[in-house]
């Protein structure tokens, strides 16, 4: 067994524009720049040989479009300052199907966001970060990736985060 997490990829075009916002904070506060996502399912076990499982998820899933429904933050750090995004059914399906596919994991509460920056910072710090900004209305997502840390546990050294693969989605017909 092995642990990881299984991310939602916006499409390239939504991918740079956050990314910019997240390379821009980072460097503004001296954070780590990560990847932008939506976590499905964060710190999972799972079997050596996922792949097949995640791959045969990724070509029922379609092609995700959430909407932004305003930005908040918290005092985790995984939560600093995020977009909350909407809670999709097919999002919601694909998170029930990998619980089902792994059920010795325990699904804790969900909800759906893209981090912007990963920073302990006063509650003013991250305030002002919101009012700073103006995100778009909604993202793409495609694909499905696997996520972990290069040593096992190591999840808040985020510099040390490695895509393992990634799955297209299924496009609309």
């Amino acid at each position: 067994m092995q642990e990881v997490s299984l991310w939602l990829v916006p499409q390239r075009e939504d991918g740079q524009y956050l990314q910019a916002i997240i390379n821009q904070l980072a460097d503004q506060y001296q954070a780590p720049r990560f990847s932008p996502h939506v976590t499905v399912a964060g710190r999972l076990q799972v079997p050596e040989q996922y792949e097949v499982s995640l791959s045969n998820l990724a070509t029922v899933t379609p092609i995700l479009q959430l909407a932004n429904q305003g930005l908040d933050h918290s005092s985790e750090l995984f939560r600093t300052v995020y977009i909350r995004t909407a809670a999709a059914e097919p999002l919601l399906a694909l998170r029930q199907q990998v619980y089902e596919l792994w059920p010795e994991n325990i699904a804790k509460p969900f909800m759906p966001h893209i981090s912007l920056i990963y920073k302990n910072l006063a509650t003013p710090e991250r305030q002002a970060i919101i009012n700073s900004l103006n995100i778009k209305a909604s993202f793409v997502f495609n694909p499905l990736a696997v996520v972990c840390p290069q040593q096992p546990g190591g999840w808040t050294a985020v510099d040390t985060w490695q895509m393992l693969e990634q799955w297209p989605l299924k496009k609309a017909r």
